[in-house]
């Protein structure tokens, strides 16, 4: 982030995360929470990097201080990510277990058994499992790894296993082995884009996805045209947003409500709302039930046919779309790593002034002249 003026870098992120612009971190920088601390939003910080390290595929050195504009988060695990690529691309042959768990709850495992070196088998397990399988993700499974799906382990949903040398692309299977919850998670939102993109949008069913123990959501729906009920031209993406901390609960707030209020400062954004616990979206209020009333609150992304027209931008608002909880997660990280820095610097200036300090002696101190004679005051 940069102080006091625009980053071209991070408002091209912001546009491709839909609508953040790097004004909402200078607002949030403006407002004070019910917490009463002034906040500022800047991510520069080596400590932010170290501390969302395990999500950043796209900057491989935590300890440098240049930070990838508005931290555009990969889909994989990049412990996960080495791991596979030591063994397909750098040729190591060794048994292994390395078992690893991402900040939204998934977990992963890579296993090497002693008497088949050769093979690497990569586990995951999901907590929206059982939705996923209902929401297309069983057959994603199936299509694109086929041929490749193992047992899985007992605790992990899903497995696919890959014959080291046998391996013709091993680039391209690592990368596909690493998108493997991007590809499952991100079923029912490809599945709603694609018919959106070909002009075959209908009502249906609303596609949730419970993806957190603390009870939040998402909810992927097609709508239609107010003006032509029978035109179902768009796609409606809902965040349920709630953090445990209060402190978190008022940034996430003010960032929820920014992403409102600044979409429309950026060309051909999708619309977003930003709605009150108290008050969920007309489109699931159905669905909630009293647990969801001590949410943050709501967070409505409106998806039109132009925003999907075409493979590679469809791809990219899906893995957007599953980064969102995460690029919002990390900035308020990076607000109150700032925040920390800050306190601490200006205490650091407090001790300096209190060691710099003395106090008047209550003793009276000896006068002489210039001549050396004592000079006693009178009263």
């Amino acid at each position: 982030g940069v102080r006091g003026q625009q980053n071209p870098e991070c408002a091209q992120d912001a546009r491709e995360t839909f609508c953040l612009s790097h004004r909402a971190h200078r607002h949030l920088a403006r407002r004070t929470p019910s917490v009463g601390w002034g906040i500022e939003v800047r991510a520069e910080s080596q400590a932010s990097a170290q501390f969302c390290g395990s999500f950043c595929r796209a900057r491989r050195t935590m300890g440098s201080k240049a930070l990838p504009a508005g931290m555009k988060l990969g889909s994989g695990n990049p412990i996960i990510e080495e791991a596979l690529g030591d063994r397909l691309v750098g040729g190591r042959r060794e048994a292994a277990e390395l078992s690893v768990s991402d900040f939204d709850g998934s977990r992963w495992k890579l296993a090497c058994a002693p008497e088949s070196l050769n093979i690497v088998t990569v586990h995951l397990d999901l907590g929206a499992w059982a939705a996923l399988e209902q929401l297309g993700a069983r057959e994603v499974l199936d299509t694109l790894y086929a041929g490749m799906t193992a047992t899985p382990a007992p605790g992990y949903k899903v497995a696919v296993s890959v014959d080291c040398d046998a391996c013709d692309d091993a680039a391209a299977t690592v990368e596909k082995l690493i998108l493997l919850k991007r590809h499952l998670l991100g079923a029912p939102f490809k599945a709603k884009f694609e018919a959106l993109a070909a002009g075959a949008a209908a009502a249906g069913p609303v596609a949730v996805v419970p993806w957190r123990d603390s009870g939040e959501a998402v909810y992927v729906m097609a709508q239609n045209d107010p003006a032509a009920p029978q035109n179902y031209d768009r796609v409606c993406v809902v965040y349920s947003v709630d953090f445990p901390e209060e402190t978190d609960r008022a940034m996430c707030r003010i960032l929820l409500q920014q992403f409102a209020e600044q979409h429309r400062a950026i060309a051909h954004a999708p619309p977003v709302v930003f709605s009150e616990a108290s008050k969920p979206p007309l489109e699931i209020r159905n669905l909630v039930g009293d647990r969801e009333a001590g949410f943050v609150g709501y967070v409505s992304f409106t998806v039109f046919a132009r925003h999907v027209d075409g493979a590679a931008r469809l791809d990219k608002k899906v893995e957007l779309c599953l980064a969102f909880r995460h690029y919002l997660h990390y900035h308020i990280k990076c607000a109150k790593t700032n925040l920390h820095m800050r306190m601490r610097r200006k205490v650091r200036g407090w001790l300096q002034l209190i060691n710099r300090a003395f106090l008047k002696s209550d003793v009276e101190r000896e006068k002489k002249t210039i001549t050396g004679r004592t000079f006693t005051r009178k009263a």
